[in-house]
């Protein structure tokens, strides 16, 4: 499609129509472009709806627009392949670290029913700290708690359930 005028949009009447009009000539080569590049259908979708929705919002300023929405494109395609490097060096480290074996049936249990004992000042603690993975700070926060209190109940709790003998 040829776009009007100069090659900027001088009249923001009909603008819309020759966006949709546009976009409906563009947008298969486009996700086609990002599928070649991803080898993902639904990310590559999304990389052509996006880069035709950042055009859309300096549409009055774009001199060429195809050669435009194509380099927003590229550039999404280029973030979201370090994004796959990130991902995958994640995964590498992650699948790297010891596996640590999972206690038994019974002492899963066993360690259940001493936490749900622990009144209920120690037990929100540790519910918080161990199972939640909230830091003191934050623990105390959401408890209302200073972060001293919240470390001595913490000693407190695990003084009451180092008691708990589990057997594997």
């Amino acid at each position: 499609m040829a776009w009007s005028g100069t090659g900027r949009v001088e009249r923001v009447v009909g603008r819309d129509e020759q966006f949709r009009a546009f976009y409906a000539d563009e947008y298969p080569a486009l996700a086609r472009y990002c599928w070649r590049l991803v080898q993902d259908r639904e990310l590559a979708h999304d990389l052509a709806q996006e880069s035709f929705t950042r055009m859309l919002g300096r549409l009055t300023t774009v001199d060429d627009p195809r050669a435009y929405v194509y380099g927003i494109a590229t550039n999404l395609v280029r973030r979201a392949w370090r994004r796959r490097a990130q991902d995958a060096l994640t995964v590498d480290a992650l699948a790297a670290q010891p596996v640590r074996p999972l206690p038994s049936h019974e002492g899963a249990v066993a360690v259940r029913e001493a936490v749900l004992r622990l009144p209920t000042r120690l037990r929100d603690v540790v519910l918080l700290h161990y199972w939640a993975d909230l830091s003191v700070a934050d623990v105390g926060q959401a408890l209302g708690r200073p972060s001293g209190s919240v470390k001595r109940q913490l000693a407190e709790a695990r003084a009451l359930l180092a008691v708990v003998t589990v057997d594997d």
